[in-house]
């Protein structure tokens, strides 16, 4: 967990739009996941409003090499391998982003200035695979996480675990996740329950419901 800061510090807002890549969202993609169609318009709507209420983005990317172990070792075909279309994001959420966090070497870290879109490239499940992003999560602590994309019971729940273990406070938007296994999916939710992960709804979000005025550094009405 990462360290407290000053008393009475408002903790920043951000949404996390994870892995929403073409090979898990789109028919022909290598491990497309069959519920990922059902939360196209909800992820765009949810982008949206970030971007017009100049709410803090980050988005992950599944980023692979040709021959990463990754894939031998949970018996994935290879998928997300970085350049091929595969890797990119589907329409809907293909942001230009303002910054790119690698996964290669360690990459200087500048303040966050009025960079709305952050790119963070993983190995892995969790968005804490990259070093260079645990570095900039700990810099960004604290922050208040509305979490979406694929799959729920994989790199979503490995990322939402993991922000909570270093002690940032998340939600997650249940119309806005999809699952490769139903059943995975919804012991997912229920764990992200007993962990004190929000669930929320898109049209709560984008209807101004639950997110105060000055999004970009507020908080959400808990």
């Amino acid at each position: 967990m990462f360290p407290k800061k000053a008393f009475g510090q408002r903790r920043r807002l951000a949404f996390l739009d994870i892995d929403t890549q073409i090979d898990f969202m789109l028919p022909d993609g290598k491990l497309y996941i069959d519920e990922s169609h059902h939360i196209f318009g909800n992820l765009r709507r949810l982008l949206e409003y970030a971007l017009m209420n100049q709410i803090l983005i980050l988005q992950t990317s599944d980023t692979h090499s040709e021959d990463d172990p990754e894939f031998q070792t949970y018996g994935f075909p290879p998928h997300c391998v970085a350049g091929t279309p595969g890797w990119r994001r589907i329409p809907e959420t293909d942001l230009v982003p303002d910054r790119v966090i690698s996964q290669t070497g360690e990459a200087p870290l500048p303040p966050l200035n009025d960079e709305r879109v952050i790119l963070i490239e993983k190995p892995s499940f969790s968005i804490a695979s990259n070093e260079n992003a645990l570095r900039f999560l700990e810099a960004l602590y604290p922050c208040h996480f509305i979490a979406f994309g694929v799959a729920t019971e994989g790199c979503v729940r490995k990322s939402i675990l993991s922000l909570r273990e270093l002690g940032f406070e998340v939600s997650v938007v249940i119309d806005a996740v999809a699952a490769a296994r139903m059943k995975a999916g919804e012991q997912a939710l229920e764990e992200f329950a007993s962990l004190g992960v929000r669930p929320l709804v898109t049209d709560e979000i984008c209807t101004g419901g639950v997110i105060t005025e000055n999004c970009a550094t507020s908080v959400i009405n808990l």
